[in-house]
C-alpha cells in the first residue's frame, strides 16, 4: 500500500513540472502591433513666389516722341524701337504692376527669350486689356511679329505656396495630390492641389494647401488616407 502510494505521488509531481499540452500562448506574448512608418515632413509657406500670366502680342514700332515745336509739320517721327503689344484677360491684367519684368518667346527666333517689362496697362475693354511691354535693341524685330509674353504678376493674391516636388503625388496626369500631415493625431490626409509653375525653391501650389501645414515627403506612394505616421523633422 506505501508502494502504491509513493509511487502516486511521483506521478503527480512529474505532471506538475509539464506544461500543459494543449495550452495556447497568448496573443501579446507574440504578436505586436504594426509600427508607424517614418515620415520626413515639411511646412507649407517657408517660400512663397510671384504666379505669372501670359498672352499672345504683337510687335509695333515705337515713335520717339518729339519736343514740342522742335519737329517740322507732317515730319514723321522717328523709331524709338519696337515693343509688344500684348492682349490679357482683364482678370489678368489687373494683377500686374508697370514695371514688371516679362518674358516674351518669338516663334521666328527658335525658342529665344527676350525679357521686357510693362510700360503701360490700357483699361479693359470687351474683358481684356492691352499690355505694351518695352523690347531692347534687336535687328531681328520688325513690326507684325506674334509673340508670347510671360509677365510676373505682384499684384494682390499672386503668390503661390512653395512645397518640395517629392510632396507631389501625380504632378504630370492633371490630378495631383499631397499628405497633409495633422501633427495632433500624426495622421496623414490626402489633398487634392492645384500646381503652378517649377522654380528652384520646389513646385508652386495656388490652391489646396494653407501656410503653415505640414506635408509628407517621404513614402508618398505608400501612404494612405487615415494612415498614422511617425513624423519626422525637417533635415537641417
Amino acid at each position: 500500500m506505501r508502494i502504491w502510494c509513493a509511487l502516486g505521488m511521483g506521478l503527480l509531481v512529474a505532471a506538475c513540472g509539464k506544461a500543459a499540452p494543449n495550452a495556447v500562448p497568448t496573443a501579446g506574448a507574440t504578436a505586436q502591433a504594426p509600427q508607424a512608418p517614418q515620415v520626413r515632413i515639411a511646412q507649407v509657406g517657408g517660400t512663397v513666389f510671384a504666379a505669372t500670366v501670359s498672352g499672345p502680342g504683337t510687335v509695333a514700332a515705337r515713335a520717339l516722341e518729339a519736343m514740342p515745336g522742335t519737329a517740322a509739320p507732317g515730319a514723321k517721327a522717328a523709331n524709338a524701337g519696337y515693343a509688344l503689344l500684348a492682349t490679357l484677360p482683364a482678370a489678368d491684367a489687373a494683377r500686374i504692376t508697370l514695371g514688371a519684368s516679362a518674358q516674351i518667346r518669338f516663334p521666328a527666333f527658335h525658342g529665344d527669350v527676350v525679357v521686357g517689362r510693362v510700360i503701360r496697362i490700357a483699361p479693359p475693354k470687351a474683358g481684356a486689356s492691352e499690355v505694351e511691354i518695352t523690347l531692347p535693341r534687336d535687328s531681328r524685330f520688325a513690326a507684325g511679329q506674334s509673340a508670347t509674353a510671360r509677365i510676373v504678376a505682384t499684384g494682390a493674391g499672386t503668390t503661390m505656396l512653395a512645397v518640395p516636388p517629392s510632396a507631389i503625388l501625380g504632378p504630370h496626369t492633371g490630378a495631383a495630390a499631397v499628405y497633409v500631415v495633422d501633427l495632433a493625431s500624426a495622421r496623414v490626409q490626402r489633398r487634392a492641389v492645384t500646381l503652378g509653375e517649377q522654380t528652384p525653391d520646389g513646385i508652386g501650389v495656388s490652391a489646396g494647401l494653407q501656410k503653415g501645414e505640414w506635408v509628407a515627403l517621404t513614402r508618398v506612394d505608400q501612404l494612405g488616407d487615415g494612415m498614422k505616421i511617425a513624423p519626422v523633422g525637417p533635415s537641417q
